[in-house]
């Protein structure tokens, strides 16, 4: 796969990354499968957090991807403390963040992190004191390039003439448009990568999701979004049918439709979506080579135009606790 810079740092990612945040365990071996795929086929930015499995993630990543340093992109974020009764506090202060950092140096194994984000604004803080303190990781040798996430315009641009940020972080996908509005413009104005979590709206746009009964019930991350409400459901279904009509025309599945049309936007927008599995792994690859038309990056864009889509997303909902 081709590589490509992040912002304008000298990090470098393939046209997608790979989302984390169920990458647990390495005695799984078809998550270690996946890791060592991802990268022999070009896909090297591996996003976790610390929050992600309460550090596991983290470890995961010091099992696996320490062997192949030197090959990988590797994201972590701090900003989000869990509490006993499996809820958050949000700390981005610059004494939180010399804590956190150090901690998941730690469970690392590593000296240093690539692109360390801030998770959450913290509204008690300035965000202009989060990135100072970032920015002294910076100084210090502990992270390379810093970004954040879940935010407004007006809060990149402050953010950012404190420090360049290599990227932003937010969802972003053909049922989630609100960040075309204001903030991948700001992104592009300033030279900073946008990556897409969530760019297949939790298995909805591959059509995994039929009814809310296929939600596990553990999965209380997509069952407290509205937009799997089963009223909902059924009618984002039917505008799945987009999809399908590019499918006739072209090949491809949903899924890399779906993916094929973040790469095709007027913004410098990297998908990240997880895969735990090899199948879902090479079928997200694939979505690198489908070049779409004109018309049918057009055709995507009215039938999911903002506010077509039932119900809201995560917006920047917290993750479940493993």
């Amino acid at each position: 796969m081709k590589s490509r810079k992040i912002g304008n740092t000298p990090l470098t990612s393939g046209p997608l990354g790979l989302g984390c945040n169920k990458m647990l365990d390495p005695a799984n071996a078809e998550m270690v499968s996946v890791a060592n795929a991802a990268i022999d086929i070009g896909i090297n930015q591996f996003d976790g957090a610390d929050v992600y499995g309460e550090g596991l993630c983290e470890q995961f990543f010091a099992k696996i991807l320490k062997p192949r340093r030197k090959e990988v992109t590797l994201v972590t974020k701090f900003g989000m403390i869990r509490q006993p009764d499996g809820g958050v506090v949000v700390d981005g202060s610059p004494a939180y963040a010399r804590k956190a950092c150090e901690a998941s140096l730690a469970r690392l194994d590593m000296e240093c992190i690539d692109l360390y984000y801030l998770h959450r604004i913290d509204p008690k803080v300035p965000v202009e004191e989060s990135i100072g303190g970032m920015a002294d990781l910076i100084k210090a040798g502990k992270v390379k390039e810093i970004g954040i996430c879940n935010t407004s315009a007006d809060v990149i641009r402050r953010a950012h003439k404190t420090h360049p940020l290599a990227s932003v972080q937010m969802e972003y996908s053909l049922l989630e448009r609100s960040v075309e509005k204001e903030v991948l413009p700001a992104c592009k104005e300033l030279g900073i990568t946008f990556v897409a979590y969530g760019p297949l709206t939790y298995a909805f746009l591959s059509g995994e999701v039929q009814k809310h009964g296929d939600l596990p019930q553990e999965d209380m991350f997509r069952r407290r979004q509205s937009r799997f409400v089963e009223e909902n459901i059924a009618h984002n279904l039917r505008l799945l049918s987009a999809l399908d009509e590019i499918r006739a025309e072209s090949g491809g599945t949903r899924a890399q439709l779906a993916l094929a049309w973040c790469l095709h936007r007027p913004w410098d927008v990297l998908p990240i979506p997880g895969s735990t599995k090899l199948k879902h792994l090479n079928d997200n690859a694939a979505a690198a080579d489908i070049k779409l038309t004109p018309a049918q990056v057009a055709k995507l864009d009215t039938v999911f135009a903002p506010g077509a889509a039932k119900g809201s997303g995560a917006g920047g909902a917290i993750p479940a606790k493993s």
